[in-house]
């Protein structure tokens, strides 16, 4: 099961119950073709940015769901054929990416100090003695 997302457009001259009638089609028919909704997001009337069929507004409605990629063509030609539907637009979502694995921080380098006499000869505070290079 992937994780998809359909946007699409209900003629605006159709009535608020009519506009839920047809979400409850298209939830039915993602749940034929062995999906199952996720999320409706009904946006209500808004302008087109064009006209399309004779229509200068349309109800947008959002819906998030989950099925097999078999399933999306079976899907796409009933929106195709439903004349309520203006226009549908369906896309698979990106698939969640998994955590890489953290590296663990390297080890610590520890450097020991070197003491400078006045002599200009550097020593180690071990008491190992270090030329002056």
């Amino acid at each position: 099961m992937r994780d998809y997302e359909v946007l699409y457009i209900v003629r605006a001259d159709l009535e608020d119950d009519k506009v839920q009638d047809i979400v409850k089609r298209v939830n039915t028919l993602i749940e034929k073709a062995g999906g199952s909704v996720e999320r409706t997001n009904v946006w209500g009337k808004r302008k087109l940015a064009y006209e399309v069929k004779h229509q200068k507004e349309g109800s947008y409605v959002l819906q998030d769901f989950q099925i097999g990629p078999d399933g999306i063509p079976q899907l796409e030609g009933q929106l195709k054929i439903t004349e309520e539907v203006l226009r549908h637009l369906i896309v698979r979502k990106p698939d969640k990416p998994t955590p890489a694995p953290v590296a663990p921080p390297p080890a610590e380098v520890v450097r020991e100090p070197i003491a400078v006499d006045s002599s200009g000869a550097a020593e180690r505070l071990d008491g190992a003695g270090v030329e002056d290079a």
